[in-house]
C-alpha cells in the first residue's frame, strides 16, 4: 500500500498534545475492535513531552479541535477514559514496548527505559506485567535480541520465526529521528541490519552513536508491519530532514526514509522552538 504521511510541525505543547490525542483516540479504537493495545516507545530526549501528555491524558475539546474521534467504550470503562474532563489511555489494556535501548542498567541516565520509567510509565499506573522492556544490560546482545524477539511473538501470538506472513503487527509504534537520518537504532552506515530480511530484533554495536555502546533495535520488517508509526522529534534541523523525507528527496539510504508502514499511515510531528 502506498504510504501518504501527515505532517505536523509546530511549538513542543502544540504538537504533544496533537500526537497524544492521536495516540490516544488509536489506543481506544484498537481496545474496542481486538481487545488491547500493542505500544511501541521511542528513546531519546524527544518525546518527553509527549509521554507525560499520554500520562495526564489529553483534553476532550483537543481532539475536537483536531477532529479525532474516541471510539464508544463499554460503560464499566467509561469512567477510565473520561476522567476531570480528560481523556485518558487505557492503560488496563495497553502493552508497551521499546524500538530500541542501549545496553547500559535500567537506572542509567542513556536509558530509553529510565526515560520512559521517569515521564509516563510511573504516572500512568500501568501495571508491571504490562510492561516489556529490552533488559539489554549485562548479558550478551545477541542473545538478549533474541530473547526479545520470543517475547514479542509469545505475546503477539506469532510463533512461526522468520515468516514473513507471521510477522507481529503492533498497533502503534512511536519513532525518532536523528540528524543523520537514523530511526531507532537503525544507522545509515549500517546495511546489514537495514537489510535484515527475517529477524525482528537485533544487536549493533553502533560505534558512531552516542554514547558508544552495544545496543538492540527492531528491524524495518517488523516496524513496517506496524499499523501506525509516528515520528516524533524536535528541531529545525531535523524538521527540514523530515520534510525531506516525506517528499521523497531525501537519499534512498536514509534509514527514517525505509519506514514504510503496510498499512499506509505514518504520521510525522516536529516540535520547534
Amino acid at each position: 500500500m502506498n504510504t501518504t504521511a501527515s505532517f505536523f510541525a509546530g511549538s513542543e505543547p502544540e504538537v504533544a498534545g496533537h500526537a497524544a490525542a492521536i495516540i490516544i483516540s488509536e489506543a481506544w479504537r484498537a481496545v474496542a475492535s481486538r481487545g488491547r493495545f500493542t505500544f511501541v516507545l521511542s528513546g531519546g530526549r524527544s518525546p518527553r513531552m509527549l509521554y507525560r501528555k499520554l500520562a495526564a491524558g489529553v483534553e476532550a475539546q483537543l481532539m475536537r479541535l483536531h477532529d479525532i474521534p474516541v471510539p464508544a467504550c463499554p460503560e464499566p470503562v467509561y469512567a477510565e477514559r473520561v476522567q476531570e474532563d480528560l481523556i485518558r489511555m487505557p492503560w488496563h489494556k495497553t502493552l508497551v514496548f521499546w524500538g530500541d535501548e542501549r545496553c547500559v542498567p535500567p537506572d542509567h541516565p542513556d536509558s530509553n527505559y529510565l526515560m520512559a520509567k521517569e515521564t509516563l510509565l510511573d504516572a500512568s499506573g500501568i501495571a508491571p506485567d504490562h510492561i516489556f522492556r529490552m533488559p539489554c544490560n549485562g548479558a550478551n546482545p545477541e542473545e538478549t535480541a533474541k530473547a526479545y524477539e520470543e517475547t514479542i511473538r509469545t505475546v503477539s501470538g506469532c510463533r512461526d520465526t522468520g515468516t514473513f506472513r507471521k510477522t507481529p503487527v503492533f498497533d502503534l509504534m512511536v519513532l525518532g529521528l536523528g540528524e543523520d537520518g537514523h530511526t531507532a537504532s537503525l544507522f545509515p552506515d549500517d546495511p546489514e541490519t537495514l537489510n535484515e530480511p527475517q529477524r525482528l530484533v537485533v544487536a549493533v554495536k553502533a560505534p558512531q552513536a552516542n554514547p558508544r555502546v552495544p545496543r538492540l533495535t527492531l528491524t524495518l520488517p517488523l516496524i513496517n508491519h506496524s499499523e501506525t508509526i509516528l515520528f516524533f522529534t524536535a528541531g529545525e534541523k531535523r524538521a527540514v530532514l523530515a520534510e525531506a523525507i516525506r517528499a521523497g528527496k531525501a537519499p534512498s539510504s536514509l534509514p527514517a526514509g525505509m519506514v514504510k508502514p503496510r498499512s499506509g499511515r505514518l504520521f510525522w510531528f516536529i516540535s520547534l522552538p
